[in-house]
């Protein structure tokens, strides 16, 4: 069996469904004619960091590290976009490229880069495939360990001798006896769940408990989000409507699972005690200033040393009713984002990028479950929806997927639209338009700087989804948003649907929000 073969088997062993890319002529081609013969069908992109969103968005999802290639050097560079984008979220992927082995001469130059360097800042890790090393599934359950991420995985025309094994997390040093005397002390605790929570299945324990359970965007819908507890998001910068601002000044515990640096728009010690759940020692946890810590394992006894606090929940009702209205006056993303949820009845998965539209999004979309919400919730990552919302509807076609993108994102990708057309997916992509780089254009106003590099040229984009095959919508107005949701057919493939918004009244909507 062949080297080539042996890696196909082995991609398969661990669950990988399907590929993602742009080969080149050497050993990824070999590798994708390997695994199309065993059944694995392989999705070319345009762009070479969409394949790897798309993969690491199957990763997510799986559960399993999703797989994406490229060539040697420059292919490997146009796919540091999507490595990146992974990093930031914790998604797991396995990233295979084309090199030239360790030690070859320096004559051997064409496309030659060193590609470990390249990536080192945003992977977990990178190696190449050796005679004696870690192979494809010690690289995909490295790249799934705690904390998620990519890897990686360089594939030379002959394998090296010896590659470096992969390093062990840090682990964690617990203050249990601190820990639950704050347990043990508190009346109004306050839990904010992180991604950790969510790769935990806290999700279950949580919706018990009787107190308000926050959550970051990474783990946006861990529990249901119109359940009697669910808080919404925490994400350090909340201002008056929200939860968050109210109800954390009252608390007198917050506990918080997996809760880092990256997972907030902003880092400072609560006002109460803090008592930290982690898996292992993990970069970002002490911005928050922790009194104490417990393991990941202790996670469900600490929530029942809680078991007997009730309080603040007839309270985060009226403050959640406040918030929506506001949201959803006048003619503005939140009324939109109600129009999606009314329109199908929460059976549909919400991907989401950044921007003015987002921050709205993430507190007026209430998600049934983490699965059915996509977003960068911690890169603040431009662009990303439209990868990730592939992705996950090739992964998952039995739900519409509707992503929502807005100026500065709706283009980043737009190619790669093609393949919703190619595979009739159930994608809806809409557009929020403010004809304007609508957060960014706070700061000029505020500071009397520039706006002509945040103006766009004001040209619909429905004629450049109609020449892609995806048949377009523009809606001016929330009647016109309910017709066109509801005369989409998913079953019949991708459309579009664009909203534009007053630029000024798009720039006021996030005050007392964010």
């Amino acid at each position: 069996m062949t080297d080539t073969a042996r890696l196909a088997d082995e991609i398969i062993a661990h669950g990988v469904t399907r590929l993602f890319g742009i080969p080149g002529s050497g050993v990824t081609l070999s590798l994708i004619d390997a695994l199309e013969k065993r059944g694995i069908p392989f999705h070319l992109t345009h762009f070479e960091g969409a394949g790897a969103l798309m993969a690491a968005t199957v990763g997510k999802l799986s559960g399993r590290a999703g797989v994406s290639l490229s060539i040697k050097g420059p292919g490997l560079a146009n796919t540091l976009s999507g490595i990146a984008a992974a990093w930031f979220e914790s998604y797991p992927l396995v990233h295979l490229t084309e090199a030239y082995p360790p030690g070859a001469p320096a004559s051997l130059a064409h496309k030659r880069m060193d590609q470990a360097s390249l990536v080192a800042p945003i992977a977990k890790a990178s190696r190449f495939s050796a005679k004696d090393g870690p192979g494809f599934t010690a690289m995909a359950h490295f790249a799934c360990a705690e904390q998620p991420g990519p890897v990686l995985f360089e594939l030379a025309p002959s394998a090296p001798a010896k590659a470096e094994a992969l390093p062990a997390a840090a682990m964690l040093r617990p203050d249990a006896a601190k820990a639950y005397e704050l347990l043990r002390n508190c009346n109004h605790p306050i839990v904010i769940a992180g991604a950790l929570a969510l790769r935990a299945g806290l999700g279950a324990a949580l919706a018990k408990l009787n107190v308000p359970v926050f959550s970051t965007a990474a783990a946006k819908g861990i529990v249901d989000e119109r359940a009697h507890n669910a808080a919404g998001l925490f994400t350090g910068v909340g201002e008056g409507y929200t939860p968050e601002y109210v109800l954390m000044h009252r608390a007198d515990l917050v506990i918080g699972i997996g809760l880092t640096a990256s997972e907030s728009l902003k880092t400072a010690p609560f006002r109460a005690p803090y008592l930290a759940i982690e898996a292992v020692e993990t970069p970002g946890t002490d911005a928050f200033a922790p009194e104490a810590r417990l393991g990941l394992g202790d996670a469900v006894a600490a929530f029942d040393h809680i078991a007997a606090c009730n309080w603040g929940l007839d309270e985060l009702r009226d403050i959640l009713f406040r918030l929506q209205a506001r949201m959803e006056e006048g003619f503005l993303p939140g009324a939109c984002f109600a129009a999606i949820d009314n329109a199908f009845a929460r059976r549909v998965r919400m991907v989401m990028d950044t921007g003015y539209f987002c921050t709205i999004g993430e507190h007026a979309w209430r998600a049934a479950s983490a699965d059915l919400c996509l977003l960068s919730g911690q890169g603040r990552y431009m662009g990303t929806a439209l990868p990730m919302a592939l992705g996950a509807a090739l992964h998952d076609p039995s739900l519409p997927t509707v992503m929502v993108a807005g100026d500065g994102g709706i283009a980043m990708y737009l190619a790669e639209a093609k393949l919703a057309v190619q595979q009739k997916l159930p994608l809806l992509i809409v557009l929020m338009t403010d004809n304007m780089f609508g957060s960014v254009r706070t700061r000029a106003i505020k500071d009397g700087l520039t706006q002509k590099p945040l103006t766009m040229d004001g040209k619909s984009w429905v004629p450049v989804f109609d020449a892609l095959g995806i048949p377009g919508t523009r809606a001016e107005t929330i009647g016109q948003v309910n017709e066109a949701l509801s005369d989409w057919m998913p079953s019949g493939g991708p459309a579009f649907l664009e909203i534009p918004f007053e630029p000024d009244a798009y720039e006021a909507m996030v005050g007392g929000i964010r």
